[in-house]
């Protein structure tokens, strides 16, 4: 059997046993339904099985066991982190990409520049050994091209685009940097101090996407938006540190304890009149007078 099937079938077992506690016919049944989708054999022996369990809980940090009295295997721990998480995520697009090719125009995927992603490899790598890294760099801001030499600290995702994140060798401060916006990436054997005076977790804890060092402090904001639209903020937040306040048949409130940064107000005004600024004061005042100034230009 193929790695890529072993991961699929473990794949499954998670699914199936998230729903809910399963014999082990029951689960044998649940793999041969998404063999026969994926277009491969998951079904295994309970000695197999066995072992999956066991990856399972190494890689996932998923405990799952069997209750004797119900004769049904069931998740007792799931500790998976973001990593994990989008670590199956990836699997299952890769997976469904490779089936969807034989079906014509299944899959439509959006016609975009690509991520950069062929550089993440790389800059892991000098982050991990502390290794300078040089690259080309086109900025949008102000259409400029420059050369960059950066000492890298971490590799951020924001907005579907991926930066790194690192110490500017010229002045010192620390920036960001599209991966997109990358080219003729080399990685020096130029080595530094491990970067003790910056956490990138800490760093943006109440930024919305990539735009820091503003200066701005965090503060409670309050949006309400229409109940249409709010079932949708519920299932894909804003922010980490969004809270339902109040569900009505007019409105959802939602509140933030966030940094009200250029990206943050655009993508308030990205949903129109589906979205009402409650607090604080002078962000409502600041998307009033954008709105305002975009119905004029209009005249």
């Amino acid at each position: 059997m193929s790695k890529q099937e072993t991961i699929l079938r473990q794949r499954a077992i998670v699914n199936k046993l998230t729903q809910n506690p399963s014999t082990f016919q029951e689960i044998l049944d649940y793999l041969k339904v998404q063999g026969d989708y994926a277009r491969c054999d998951l079904l295994c022996s309970v000695r197999t099985f066995q072992r999956d369990v066991k990856s399972i809980s190494t890689l996932y940090d998923i405990a799952i066991e069997y209750d004797k009295s119900q004769k049904v295997y069931h998740i007792i721990d799931d500790a998976r982190e973001v990593h994990s998480e989008r670590l199956m995520e990836t699997f299952d697009l890769y997976n469904a990409i490779k089936v969807g090719n034989s079906y014509g125009q299944s899959l439509i995927f959006e016609d975009r520049k690509a991520l950069g992603t062929e550089n993440l490899h790389g800059l892991l790598h000098a982050i991990k050994n502390c290794f300078e890294v040089s690259f080309t760099y086109h900025k949008f801001y102000d259409d400029t091209v420059s050369q960059r030499n950066i000492q890298p600290a971490a590799i951020k995702e924001a907005r579907n685009r991926w930066y790194l994140l690192g110490r500017d060798t010229k002045d010192g401060l620390y920036k960001s940097f599209g991966l997109d916006r990358m080219e003729n990436l080399e990685i020096s054997r130029r080595s530094f101090e491990k970067l003790t005076d910056f956490d990138p977790e800490d760093e943006y804890r109440y930024s919305f996407g990539i735009i820091n060092g503003t200066g701005e402090k965090p503060e409670k904001v309050e949006l309400a938006f229409t109940p249409r639209e709010g079932r949708y903020i519920k299932s894909l937040p804003l922010h980490h540190s969004q809270e339902l306040i109040k569900e009505t048949k007019e409105e959802t409130v939602f509140s933030y304890y966030i940094i009200p940064t250029y990206d943050f107000r655009q993508e308030i005004l990205s949903y129109g009149d589906q979205v009402k600024v409650l607090k604080p004061a002078s962000l409502k005042k600041d998307i009033a007078a954008t709105l305002e100034a975009a119905v004029k230009s209009y005249k």
